[in-house]
């Protein structure tokens, strides 16, 4: 009802931004302000690729050349211990059969030709 009133008032755009001392006005705006979106972090490298790779401790770089000489040679493993290499005398398959299930080769991402 008021409001209807002052409609016609000039004076009216003046005088509620004065009410309260102006405290609505920043209430509104505090309200209305964004939020900050968070920056995207930078994605960690894939594991296993060159700058993974590279990232990684000497002990760990270390280990990991190891465990690809040890895949390239063939050498069967049962729970994380070498327990044969293959030979012209002996098959992997022997080797794997002889202990059991468990028993395992690491993989290279060759194939019998060579090529990756």
């Amino acid at each position: 009802m008021g409001d209807i009133a002052l409609r016609g008032n000039k004076l009216t755009a003046g005088r509620t931004g004065k009410f309260g001392g102006g405290l609505l006005k920043k209430i509104g705006k505090a309200l209305s302000k964004k939020k900050p979106t968070p920056k995207p972090t930078p994605k960690e490298p894939k594991v296993g690729s060159k700058e993974w790779f590279d990232k990684q401790d000497p002990f760990v770089r270390n280990r990991i050349l190891g465990l690809r000489e040890s895949a390239k040679k063939g050498d069967v493993y049962k729970g994380g211990t070498v327990v044969g290499t293959p030979n012209r005398h002996r098959s992997a398959e022997s080797i794997k059969k002889h202990w059991g299930p468990g028993s395992y080769q690491l993989s290279t991402k060759q194939t019998k030709s060579g090529k990756k």
